[in-house]
């Protein structure tokens, strides 16, 4: 009796700072819970694509060249991606307060694109390995500002007593644990499928659940 007792406490305080974790405190709006809960699922999506994607671009680089020659390519992908975001991004940035579920779909289009793409390199050389995962780390970086303009919006809309920072604070711990979990599950379905090239199938598949678990985070707060 007293050993189920301890075990009631223990689930109690257990319950007790998954809600201090997860709940802002005091009032909340009634869709944050909806939001969390879809946005969780759908950052579990986006890292197993992170995973798969990021596997492909190494398999093709990885045993050739000198370590300079993957270097340059690897964090020239990187360079090449954020110079074409900030300047798509300094010129359509507004779009995302004017007409927000236009710019929802441009980013869903650019970041399941950017996956694709990255998904794709080990079906070139590694001689224009640069110019192609350049491309689509710029889709990729105009999708994820893209994302977090409208992750903005979402959260204004939903603090109640103008809670911004614990908001924000909050919804960033709930979806680095689902990044965990969804960049784990990405190595294990690559160690297990092992050839990148099978792994380009399961993209698109896990896009559509990507972009329906995200669109109903964000449902009726834009």
């Amino acid at each position: 009796f007293f050993l189920i007792q301890l075990l009631v406490s223990k689930q109690k305080q257990m319950l007790k700072y998954v809600k201090k974790l997860v709940l802002p405190n005091g009032v909340y709006d009634h869709r944050y819970i909806s939001y969390i809960s879809w946005s969780f699922m759908s950052t579990i999506c986006v890292s197993m694509e992170t995973a798969i994607s990021t596997n492909s671009m190494l398999y093709i680089i990885g045993g050739e060249g000198s370590s300079e020659f993957r270097m340059i390519n690897y964090v020239g992908k990187d360079v090449l991606g954020q110079i074409g975001g900030l300047f798509y991004m300094a010129k359509f940035a507004e779009k995302a307060d004017k007409d927000p579920s236009r710019f929802l779909i441009y980013s869903n289009i650019m970041q399941q694109a950017s996956f694709v793409i990255m998904s794709a390199t080990p079906l070139f050389t590694s001689d224009i390995f640069l110019p192609v995962a350049g491309v689509a780390n710029v889709l990729s970086n105009i999708a994820f500002t893209g994302y977090g303009a409208i992750n903005a919006k979402c959260i204004q809309t939903m603090a109640v007593e103008n809670n911004v920072g614990e908001m924000y604070a909050k919804i960033t711990t709930v979806n680095t644990f689902a990044s965990t979990i969804g960049l784990a599950t990405g190595i294990l379905i690559t160690s297990y499928l092992q050839n990148p090239l099978y792994t380009i199938a399961l993209i698109p598949f896990i896009g559509v659940f990507r972009i329906y678990t995200y669109n109903k985070a964000i449902a009726n707060l834009l």
